[in-house]
């Protein structure tokens, strides 16, 4: 039975490792935002390359270009939806442009490698909403041709399905927060499970608009943490049951199986099967496996826990 409970405990903590380990952008983003406490250009520059952090400062830019507003932009990502159902829109167009552009403070900066925003972006959006009948009537000049006909198609066989345009942009009047690698003096990606982040909102904020975005995956990860906690109990009850079967088991070795007549209750015994106390090895062991067990079953709790917060934030924190 304890061997079964081992495979189990051991099955569902890897249930729950491969579980945390999965999710969109936008759940990894949420996860590195809310992981790594911010820092200056000038500490992140102290930290040297190689390093994941998250890094707090001013946009700068040698160049900027004005929207219509007349905002100085050193980013702007415009993208043109529809809607397929449910939660589900598709992507028909994505026009980004964009100027070499730093996060600095007033000793240092960092540039930021913009080209590696994607799901990333985390800024106040402006958005615009109605059906893709608006749209084809508004008379938009799509770069690619086949995106053009797609919406006049639609505009004519569904034209109340819903469409969406999105804008958004980053400014030299902003200030941000940019979670990356830092490698060659600048911020970017660290692979497919490691994004660039960038937003220009407080942490509280952006994480607020990221968990909006991502209920479901909220209780993914709700699950995650309930599957990892039940296996990690599994584990320790079968580990218990292993070495109680062990110190049964060595207890037991010349036993008589069955006690003679003249056998009667003597407390003095050690024998608990005659009614006395089990004062042997068999029954000091059990009494520290008792005793010892659940405060190193609580140890390994607290153990995996803080392994999994130091993994995640693995080479991000700078002495101070």
């Amino acid at each position: 039975m304890s061997g079964l409970l081992l495979g189990l405990g051991f099955a569902a903590i890897t249930l729950a490792v491969w579980a945390s380990r999965r999710g969109g952008t936008r759940t990894r983003a949420a996860r590195l935002l809310a992981g790594l406490a911010p820092v200056s250009p000038s500490e992140a520059r102290l930290a040297g390359d190689h390093r994941y952090l998250a890094v707090q400062g001013n946009i700068d830019a040698a160049e900027a270009f004005d929207d219509e507003n007349h905002r100085p932009l050193v980013y702007r990502r415009e993208r043109v939806l529809i809607h397929d159902g449910g939660t589900t829109w598709r992507e028909l167009e994505r026009v980004v442009r964009l100027v070499p552009f730093s996060l600095s403070d007033r000793d240092t900066s960092i540039e930021i490698d913009a080209a590696a925003l994607t799901d990333g972006l985390v800024v106040i959006e402006r958005q615009w909403e109605g059906s893709v009948a608006e749209l084809a009537a508004a008379g938009r000049a799509f770069r690619d041709p086949a995106t053009s006909t797609l919406v006049a198609q639609l505009a004519a066989s569904d034209p109340q399905r819903t469409a969406r345009v999105t804008l958004e942009q980053i400014s030299t009047l902003d200030r941000g927060t940019v979670v990356g690698l830092l490698h060659g003096g600048r911020l970017t990606a660290g692979g497919v499970s490691r994004p660039l982040v960038l937003t220009t909102l407080e942490r509280r904020e952006a994480l607020r608009i990221l968990g909006s975005e991502g209920r479901g995956t909220i209780a993914v990860s709700l699950l995650s943490l309930g599957a990892l906690l039940i296996g990690v109990l599994l584990t320790g009850v079968a580990l218990v049951g292993l070495v109680g079967d062990l110190v049964n088991g060595g207890g037991a070795v010349g036993a008589l199986p069955s006690p003679s007549p003249e056998q009667v209750a003597n407390p003095e015994s050690g024998d608990a099967r005659n009614g006395g106390v089990a004062t042997g090895p068999g029954g000091l062991l059990g009494l520290i496996g008792a005793l010892v067990l659940p405060l190193v079953l609580g140890a390994l709790i607290a153990l995996l826990a803080r392994t999994v917060v130091r993994w995640r934030s693995a080479g991000s924190r700078i002495s101070e």
